[in-house]
Formats: C-alpha cells, structure tokens, sequence
C-alpha cells in the first residue's frame, strides 16, 4: 500500500512518529514512565478508525506504526527534560507532518490533521485526572484541555 505514496523512509518516520507525539502531548511530560496509557490510547484509536477511514495515507500510517508497535517511535530520544521545552518540541512534530501530507498530499492534509488531534484527544481521555479509586474525577484534565487547543491551533496555522 505505501508504494503509491511518494514519501522517503525520512518522511515516514516523521508521519508515523506525529500519532505518537500528538498522545504524549498530552500525557505528564515529567513523568515518562506514566506514557503508557496515552501510547495505548494512540494505538488503539489508530486501529479502529484504520478500519472507518477511507484515507489511504491513514491506513497506510497506520499499518506502518502496529508493524513497529514498541519499537523506538514510541519515545522521541530527542525529547526535551523541561516540560514546557517537550510541549513544544511535540507540537512541532506534529505541525512538520502537517506541512509534509499538505506539500505531497494536499487531498489527505485535513484528514491527517484531524486524525492527529482525534488521537491526541482519545489519549486524553485513557486516564481520569482526580477523583478517588475511580470515582469522581473528570475525563479530561484543565492541563490536557489547554495542551489540546495548543495543538489543534498549531496544526490549523500548519495546514
């Protein structure tokens, strides 16, 4: 399927590795070893709109990261130690793919673009922030809401 899509292994790795920042953009930046659920998250929502979407470009992505699921894409090494430094770098990951399918595949831009943001959104929701034992809480934190609307304004300036 990839080999009618004209992209370098480079430009692969950019648009395969752009679902997983989306979902660690929204996860505790200080705490890595917390990642876990937000990278399941991503997986797990990649997989079923695989099968709803009529993007090839999506399916194509898609198949590429469950084929590489554990390998290094999961955990950008370059990945910046202050929070804030991290938030940024991940959005601009995100923005770079963006720019990438809007250049070679402008038909595909948008859906990518949502994709991303559904992706970020779904790893929000995979943990509760609050409550006790599970009870209370809310679904999508103030922190997780702002690093959403930080994303979704970068990738419509990116597009």
């Amino acid at each position: 399927m990839t080999d009618s899509l004209n992209f370098t292994e480079s430009e692969w790795e950019l648009l395969e590795s752009a679902p997983m920042m989306a979902g660690l953009l929204v996860g505790d930046l200080s705490a890595p070893e917390g990642w876990v659920n937000e990278l399941n998250a991503v997986f797990d929502a990649a997989e079923w709109s695989e099968h709803a979407s009529g993007s090839l470009l999506l399916r194509a992505v898609t198949e590429r990261m469950v084929a590489r699921e554990g390998d290094s894409i999961d955990l950008p090494a370059d990945l910046p130690g202050s929070p804030a430094e991290a938030r940024a770098h991940l959005i601009a990951g995100c923005r770079q793919a963006v720019k990438l399918v809007q250049q070679k595949l402008p038909a595909e831009a948008v859906a990518y673009r949502q994709w991303l943001l559904l992706l970020a959104r779904k790893a929000a929701e995979s943990t509760k922030e609050g409550g006790f034992l599970g009870i209370g809480g809310t679904l999508i934190s103030a922190e997780e809401r702002s690093a959403l609307h930080e994303l979704e304004t970068a990738l419509a300036i990116a597009g």
